[in-house]
């Protein structure tokens, strides 16, 4: 959901949807546009649990795993769905699935100092990165950034994950594993471009049985205006816009 046009005035109604942990924290933020972004993340997050649950979108808390992911809960019980929230400036993203999985979003406008490649980067991925033309630099790195924050994320551990112990083939999105006992047979990835101005990557270790199929939806902040009843229509259009080679 695009958020750059939004002022703290038109999300302020939303916040009553929030618990009050989260309305001290959005506060505790120095600058506006921050506080929006929180705040409609959030929101857009109990929104999309309550129309994956049925459970109004009030009533969800949130307890930090081992390693900070956050679980959805209803009570003492766990909320039967896991979710992974994402923002940058301009842009707040949540994905909901009954199983793990992770979801990064990037501005490809973002000021990237590509000397920094190393230390995020395997030999392999700086390879493909250095070969491409250098006005396509930095969306690469966004390209594989986005790539390695989902796969991270998927798994709970965060930075904790040892970045060159896994690479990235680019396109089609594949990762493969040097050090880490894994098979990259079972992870799917996807990437899409948002608007022409976001990077927007989703990973999962995919379950058995058929595969599941991702649906991509870009969300318009009027459908946030509704309480939070999880039967309430949302405003919304299919993201279409598979990324390609990069050359």
């Amino acid at each position: 959901m695009r958020v750059d046009g939004l002022e703290e005035a038109s999300v302020a109604p939303w916040a009553s949807v929030l618990n009050e942990s989260e309305r001290a924290r959005a506060a505790r933020f120095v600058f506006p546009r921050n506080r929006v972004e929180y705040v409609a993340a959030h929101v857009l997050a109990r929104r999309a649990l309550a129309a994956a649950t049925g459970y109004p979108a009030a009533e969800f808390h949130f307890e930090a795993g081992v390693h900070g992911k956050p679980v959805a809960r209803i009570g003492d019980t766990a909320a039967g769905t896991h979710f992974n929230l994402s923002h940058s400036r301009g842009m707040v993203a949540v994905a909901v699935a009954p199983f793990e999985h992770g979801l990064d979003v990037e501005p490809l406008d973002r000021s990237i100092n590509l000397s920094i490649a190393g230390r995020y980067f395997c030999p392999e991925e700086i390879a493909w990165l250095s070969g491409l033309p250098q006005a396509r630099q930095g969306e690469g790195f966004l390209r594989l950034w986005t790539l390695k924050e989902a796969f991270i994320k998927a798994t709970g551990l965060g930075l904790t994950q040892e970045l060159d112990g896994f690479w990235f083939q680019v396109f089609p999105p594949a990762i493969r594993f040097k050090d880490i006992a894994d098979d990259p047979a079972a992870w799917r990835f996807e990437q899409r471009d948002l608007d022409g101005k976001f990077m927007a990557a989703v990973g999962f270790r995919a379950p058995p049985g058929p595969a599941p199929l991702v649906t991509w939806w870009q969300v318009e902040p009027d459908a946030l205006s509704a309480t939070g009843d999880p039967s309430a229509p949302i405003s919304r259009r299919p993201v279409n816009s598979v990324v390609g080679p990069m050359s």
